[in-house]
């Protein structure tokens, strides 16, 4: 038998790579939420008609995008559904197509060993593959589209009018991808330069046909961009502008900066290395061609970042093929010096397992994967939202939109508008108050909406929060409308002799209304309703709530003047509702069988408790036991 040939034996590593590669890519692609610019696409395709619509959607919103990815994914979804899953194959597609492209790219500019070597670190490197599991695919049409028009650049300038359409037609879909292609085409002139006795207006002409092609989507959207996207700077200093595209592109957005950042200087060494051992007569336009790549998109996205607020480190990606080839190349030179082949075997180990740590997290654990909690949000609204509830918003996240879109439950956004005043955000709550019993809100950060968190602030001071419900890295929190309608809400109507009345307590354990044990540990939120007399109150008062067992002893409490200190009490009106919140831990350890909270106020200044009407310097607002607990006080 014939033993394979050195060709065979390379496609057949080949072949290994590429099936190795898309189980990574397909393994649990579903398994994580949608970030909120996947679901900006779902939300695009799934509510659009068609293609046209789509481009009048992206004209007359500004969007960012350019309408290739929006185009494929729509016709896509169609066809195979909306999950997480169909959402995201596409783009495990274009992944694995890259894998063998860049196989293809390096075996062109240096050698089959350097092609093997940059598809197999494109196969496992984290990003790729977190990319892979992404909907956002216009990244992937771009280096695709760039790619082949790489390919195709030694025949364009040999004169091949097959090379010369393809790399026209390949660069202006890269174009209609992503704008951050330009920057590869761009690149492109650093070979043609580089290349002696070649005919430069061949690349020159091609470049041109791609500008014509591109130049009529170019006149609708600059206008646009130029009042929006274009007319929103960011100062992102140099250095920290640098160190976070390193840190995240070494392994990817999966690891902490101080694992990231180091291995971005080693694989910066070994690039560097990679480049010298390509700068020889027969690939030097290569090597022109992979450092310049990577210098244009650095230079070119921070250049955008002075126009546009926006900044994301997964925008480099762009120009992965170039690192990866350097790397590959480097690395092929390394193990080819007896000297240094132990010291390269090492550094192989060790990188395999620093990807190893990488796919870990980005596959395992919480702190780095995609899930928020909006799955589980969106199973507890269906559980437990019922009619007269609403869903309050503090931004238009789409992610939301898409788990919760099978839900019959009214939902309202606060603030309406990015503008509005905390006023306006006010009025609106009130309206929403009068009109539903329950309010349900998630708090997410949303620096361009609800920067200042005035939603979730207002919740807070206006309405009891009824329960809490933890929801990964979420919580979803439900507000009464009415304090009397809030379940574990007690009358209490205890007046002080210094004018303030206790109306109702709300007491929630571990985030739910108080029930039938209270344990070692646990969680205690106090929310009182307090109102003002008719004459000013003078003088200042501390709020006092104790959690004392059989015989008075104080077990655990909170002192502190009414709502976190912003309503002291010599400033209350008359007739006003003051809500105040006090939360504590119940001890490690508990004694006894009865546990009472109870509430007082004592003078800010001499400390004395103020006196009850009717007797005492405290009121009981609710009992525990360890038979019967949430038992009203006799």
């Amino acid at each position: 038998m014939n033993k394979p040939s050195e060709q065979q034996r390379r496609y057949a590593a080949l072949l290994f790579i590429l099936l190795v590669a898309w189980g990574l890519r397909a393994y649990r692609l579903g398994a994580q939420e949608l970030r909120g610019d996947e679901a900006g696409s779902w939300n695009y395709v799934v509510h659009e008609p068609g293609p046209a619509a789509l481009v009048q959607r992206i004209i007359r919103e500004g969007d960012p995008q350019p309408p290739l990815h929006y185009w494929v994914l729509q016709g896509w979804v169609r066809v195979f559904g909306e999950n997480e899953w169909a959402l995201r194959v596409p783009s495990a597609l274009l992944s694995l197509l890259l894998v063998a492209l860049l196989y293809q790219s390096g075996a062109r500019a240096a050698s089959a060993e350097v092609g093997l070597g940059a598809a197999l670190i494109t196969a496992l490197h984290p990003f790729q593959i977190w990319l892979a599991q992404d909907v956002r695919h216009m990244y992937q049409l771009a280096i695709l589209f760039t790619l082949l028009a790489t390919l195709r650049l030694p025949g364009l300038l040999r004169g091949r009018a097959r090379d010369w359409w393809v790399y026209t037609v390949s660069g202006m879909l890269a174009m209609y991808s992503h704008y951050y292609a330009f920057f590869g085409l761009v690149a492109h002139g650093a070979y043609v330069f580089a290349r002696r006795g070649t005919n430069r207006m061949r690349w020159l002409s091609a470049s041109g046909a791609v500008a014509l092609l591109v130049l009529p989507w170019a006149v609708v959207i600059l206008p646009t961009y130029a009042q929006g996207q274009l007319a929103d700077p960011a100062v992102i200093p140099p250095l920290q502008y640098l160190s976070r595209i390193a840190a995240d592109f070494s392994l990817g957005p999966v690891v902490p900066p101080a694992l990231g950042l180091p291995a971005a200087g080693l694989g910066l060494l070994l690039a560097v290395h990679g480049a010298a051992a390509l700068n020889v007569r027969k690939n030097r336009p290569w090597a022109a061609l992979l450092i310049a790549w990577p210098l244009l998109t650095l230079a070119g996205i921070y250049a955008v970042t002075t126009r546009r607020g926006t900044f994301n480190t997964f925008y480099f990606l762009v120009a992965f093929p170039a690192v990866h080839l350097l790397l590959a190349s480097g690395w092929r030179a390394l193990v080819t010096r007896p000297r240094s082949r132990v010291p390269a075997a090492l550094a192989a180990l060790l990188a395999a397992a620093v990807v190893a740590l990488a796919l870990n997290n980005y596959f395992f654990v919480p702190q780095w994967s995609k899930n928020r909690g909006l799955r589980e949000v969106a199973e507890i609204l269906q559980s437990e939202a019922r009619a007269g509830d609403v869903f309050i918003a503090n931004f238009p996240d789409p992610a939301q939109d898409y788990y919760l879109r099978e839900l019959t439950l009214a939902r309202a956004m606060l603030p309406e508008e990015a503008e509005n005043t905390r006023a306006e955000t006010l009025s609106a709550l009130h309206q929403l108050a009068g009109q539903y019993r329950r309010m349900w809100f998630v708090p997410i950060d949303a620096l361009q909406w609800d920067a200042d968190a005035t939603a979730l602030d207002l919740l807070n001071r206006g309405y009891v929060r009824e329960a809490a419900y933890p929801a990964r890295k979420l919580r979803l929190l439900r507000y009464a409308s009415e304090t009397a309608s809030a379940a574990g809400s007690r009358s209490v109507d205890a007046l002080f002799a210094a004018g303030p009345r206790l109306q109702w307590a709300h007491v929630a354990v571990n985030g739910l209304p108080a029930g039938e044990a209270l344990s070692a540990g646990e969680s205690v939120r106090v929310t009182l309703i307090w109102s003002a007399p008719s004459a000013a109150i003078q003088g200042d008062y501390i709020v006092f709530v104790h959690m004392l067992d059989a015989g008075g002893m104080l077990l655990a409490s909170h002192d502190g003047p009414p709502a976190d200190g912003s309503r002291a009490t010599s400033t209350w009106q008359s007739g006003e509702t003051i809500l105040d919140v006090h939360s504590f831990h119940v001890p490690g350890q508990l004694r006894g069988e009865y546990f009472t909270l109870s509430v007082g106020l004592y003078s800010r200044d001499t400390e004395e408790r103020q006196a009850v009407v009717g007797g005492g310097d405290s009121v009981a607002i609710f009992e525990f036991s360890a038979e019967t607990a949430g038992k009203s006080p006799n």
